[in-house]
């Protein structure tokens, strides 16, 4: 009999509610691919299951070598103490968690009571290896990448090496029901996928490179196209979200995969996470062709600020008058150029925020096709350069993983509470500028209308960044709850 391991997907956010259909817990699945064949593992998915609680004490119940929990920084973490919680409460099966933030931040997430192992950066060999460990009834030491408690101890093991992508087996989607996952893009129900790892930039508030030490790897063009061809053919998905940090860090890969797409006759749509403005103003319109003839539908471009005095201070090597033409050129073709901002940085001026709001409404002017992100307060994230060189400066220092769950977006301490109440009130209402997010993001249809009279109201508020009395707050929160 085989040996049994539990897995579960915490609740990210209020989203979680409104979305057509829950993206796949793409997380626990990867860290799933090498041990899939070996091991009895049971997936409860809490964003899913109403009566998770029940269904993880009868897998606990039923007994395990281990319980896995991932989790981001922010609330996410409460989630996920509150499923590490009930584990230690019904059972002494011990919790390893991974994720972003527990290899971000190993020491504090090490030191929660609820926690006794963490699997630090990528983890399908990790965690590997640590499963083989507790089914051989043998420790964790010398095992790469994992901190774990030894009695009052706690042993930090040495990273370990950037696995070699291709050598990866599929995802094992025997684990969950297809069917309950893949969210709504363009009335098509889509997979997300991961064909590369890292980004080679050096963004001063981005993860990346602590997380991925700037270093980027990809599964191969063969590969990329192998697990494209499976999915479309075995489980008929007709919509990909690739989820990459950066998609086009290498151009002629990107523009291979799309042209195989084409040759293998693939009737697909397809949406790109990742893209530098420097990178796209690569591409001339031949190489758009290919992509827009691929199915590509949308793309996602950090631009970050309107001030090239902001995008200097957290070094986003690009320039203002490079994304206005980028927006220009991609007008021409049938991709949504979905354009990401954060505002609230450390020294921004009221200035450098009235120009990335004039920024975005001459994208939208200009290129019918252009989404706008919501317009994020910045957040001090665990581990990036921005984070460390001002950390006792201007960033709340949180001691405690506990602490941690309380992160919020505009986190952070040089910000007067008019500015916070500005940011905040800034980044609801941007959510509504455009018509496209609404339209596969949101299934109800009361939302739906609420949303379209209010959007009139939304753009004044932004163009103008007039956030006085505002009662659609006290009805987004009557909806949240």
């Amino acid at each position: 009999m085989k040996e049994r391991i539990i897995l579960v997907q915490p609740r990210v956010g209020d989203w979680d509610d409104f979305r057509s259909h829950p993206a796949l817990p793409l997380a626990l699945l990867s860290v799933s691919r090498e041990i899939a064949g070996d091991f009895d593992i049971s997936l409860v998915d809490t964003r899913i299951d109403k009566d998770w609680r029940q269904s993880l004490i009868k897998e606990l119940d039923r007994g395990a070598l281990c319980v896995g929990v991932t989790s981001m920084t922010g609330g996410q973490i409460n989630h996920a103490l509150e499923v590490s919680r009930v584990v230690k409460e019904n059972s002494s099966i011990p919790v390893v968690w991974g994720g972003i933030h527990a290899s971000m931040f190993p020491e504090s997430t090490i030191q929660d009571d609820f926690i006794d192992a963490i699997v630090v950066g990528e983890g399908e060999r990790t965690f590997q290896k640590l499963v083989c460990a507790l089914a051989g009834g043998r420790d964790l030491s010398g095992i790469p990448g994992i901190w774990y408690k030894d009695g009052s101890r706690i042993v930090k093991n040495q990273l370990h090496d950037f696995l070699k992508l291709d050598s990866l087996p599929q995802l094992p989607l025997g684990l969950i029901k297809l069917n309950k996952y893949l969210p709504v893009f363009k009335g098509r129900r889509t997979f997300y996928l991961e064909t590369s790892r890292g980004c080679p930039n050096s963004c001063s508030f981005c993860y990346n490179p602590s997380f991925n030490r700037s270093n980027w790897r990809a599964f191969s063009i063969a590969r990329t196209l192998e697990d494209i061809g499976f999915l479309y053919r075995v489980h008929r998905v007709r919509s990909f979200y690739i989820v990459d940090d950066n998609f086009f860090v290498d151009l002629q890969r990107a523009r291979s995969v799309a042209q195989g797409i084409i040759d293998q006759g693939m009737d697909i749509i397809w949406e790109a996470q990742g893209i530098s403005i420097n990178s796209a103003l690569k591409m001339d319109e031949g190489y758009l062709s290919v992509l827009e003839r691929s199915g590509l539908r949308k793309v996602h471009f950090g631009v970050e600020s309107g001030s090239e005095r902001i995008l200097r201070l957290v070094n986003k090597r690009i320039r203002i008058e490079d994304v206005i033409k980028i927006n220009q050129r991609w007008r021409k073709f049938n991709i949504i150029a979905q354009y990401n901002f954060m505002c609230g940085f450390p020294g921004e001026r009221m200035k450098d925020l009235r120009m990335t709001v004039d920024l975005v409404f001459k994208l939208m002017k200009e290129n019918p096709n252009a989404l706008i992100s919501p317009l994020c307060p910045y957040t001090p994230y665990p581990g990036t350069a921005l984070y460390n060189n001002q950390m006792g400066k201007r960033f709340r220092k949180r001691a405690t993983l506990r602490e941690w769950s309380q992160t919020n977006y505009g986190d952070n301490l040089w910000q007067s509470k008019r500015r916070k109440k500005i940011l905040s009130a800034l980044f609801f209402a941007s959510q509504f500028l455009d018509t496209h997010r609404s339209k596969d993001m949101v299934q109800s249809r009361l939302i739906k209308i609420l949303i379209s009279l209010y959007r009139p109201i939304a753009k004044f508020r932004v163009k103008h960044l007039f956030f006085g009395f505002m009662p659609e707050l006290k009805v987004k929160e009557f909806f949240t709850k």
